[in-house]
């Protein structure tokens, strides 16, 4: 009997220590940099959450991220560890004890805040990153409440540019969150003459084009490529990171993408400053040609190229976590290809070309295979196109 409960209670031991298993995503460095994975937007309960900063830093590692920047909100109403529970604490105080405890697992934590002015009256949610002092910034903006009787609109306007001066004086990194959130942009996603305002002078660097929320926003995007904003994505995460994934279909969390020259807090703010960064989110890539038709060179691989009288076979294998769907692109008329494929995380396929008559030796003895990349946009309706070109070997010619 002892031993049937020993052997119980080992079994039930196993099974709880594999309830919480790391969940971490692929995605290879592109030549000449190394791609960093991080969350731009997370809350802790130093501000409305209901997760504890430490929590936070365990929820990156088992999702293999490099980074996150702890983003809680900065206004006094915010401020529930202070309000509700009187705690010795400030708004650097969830980045203090994230940090501390960010050092065991190598991963790097920015110091942010959000700036939460404008709600319901115009889109003006904007995260700072690389702060030293978030209430000299809380301080900077709500030094304006109360000041214009009942102009709403002028009064957050005022406080934003007061937040985000102040906020650059500490040489901070702006991002304009979710400007499709329903809240803000009931009826269409709007550039505002704020936005225009902040844009000139320099106080607006990045734009978050998904968020946990609100989902994919194709106007943040094409803003981000004709404006040449940063692209950062983030959860948004008020809750515990399981309840925002499900882990248990194979989801992976938002992520950014930070393409740096060094792993460590510098390489990621230089790579911001460069534009250097794509947005991965629901199994799709966002971002700069330039940048992610690298990552996809780095993520796929063919191999086993081999041509007979009749046809070219090969394997092609997707190394990442992220899909890839491809679609037959213009420039390819004189071959026959799949025009539809997917490759899965992790999946390889036998990929075959022949001439327009697979019955019939080639009858083209140079060719492109072109796709679009459905799934990885250059901008709101613009997927990435790939060609690879192939010539036949001499034997195998007329």
């Amino acid at each position: 009997m002892k031993r049937l409960i020993i052997m119980a209670l080992v079994a039930l031991t196993a099974l709880s220590a594999g309830a919480t298993v790391p969940h971490r995503s692929r995605i290879p460095d592109i030549p000449g940099y190394i791609t960093l994975k991080g969350d731009f937007h997370i809350h802790t309960n130093f501000s409305d959450a209901q997760v504890w900063p430490v929590t936070r830093v365990d929820e990156a590692d088992l999702d293999g991220l490099d980074f996150i920047s702890i983003t809680d909100h900065l206004e006094t109403h915010h401020q529930h560890m202070i309000k509700d529970y009187k705690a010795d604490a400030n708004r650097n105080s969830s980045y203090e004890l994230a940090a501390k405890t960010a050092k065991k697992y190598g991963i790097l934590v920015i110091h942010g805040a959000e700036l939460t002015r404008g709600t319901r009256i115009f889109p003006g949610h904007f995260n700072t990153h690389f702060i030293s002092d978030g209430d000299a910034i809380c301080n900077a903006a709500e030094a304006h409440d109360g000041k214009y009787g009942s102009d709403e609109f002028r009064q957050e306007e005022e406080a934003i540019k007061a937040g985000l001066a102040e906020a650059k004086k500490q040489g901070a990194f702006v991002t304009w969150n979710h400007p499709d959130w329903e809240q803000q942009a009931p009826n269409e996603t709007k550039w505002w003459p704020i936005h225009t305002e902040l844009w000139n002078a320099g106080m607006i660097d990045g734009i978050e084009i998904y968020n946990q929320f609100s989902g994919f926003d194709p106007e943040a995007f094409h803003w981000a490529m004709e404006k040449d904003l940063t692209i950062t994505t983030g959860t948004d995460a008020h809750k515990a990171m399981f309840q925002w994934v499900d882990y248990e279909k194979g989801e992976y969390r938002p992520m950014t993408l930070v393409f740096a020259r060094e792993r460590s807090l510098k390489g990621i703010r230089e790579a911001l400053d460069a534009r250097r960064t794509a947005a991965v989110a629901d199994g799709c890539v966002y971002g700069k040609e330039e940048w992610i038709k690298p990552l996809l060179a780095a993520c796929v691989e063919i191999s086993d190229v081999k041509f007979s009288e009749k046809k070219m076979t090969c394997t092609v294998r997707n190394n990442s976590t992220i899909p890839v769907i491809l679609s037959k692109a213009p420039g390819s008329e004189m071959v026959v290809y799949s025009r539809q494929l997917r490759l899965n995380e992790g999946e390889d396929i036998s990929f075959t070309v022949n001439g327009i008559d697979s019955r019939k030796p080639w009858n083209v003895y140079e060719f492109d295979v072109n796709f679009y990349v459905i799934n990885w946009l250059t901008d709101a309706d613009t997927p990435l196109k790939v060609s690879l070109h192939y010539s036949v070997p001499d034997k195998y010619r007329k």
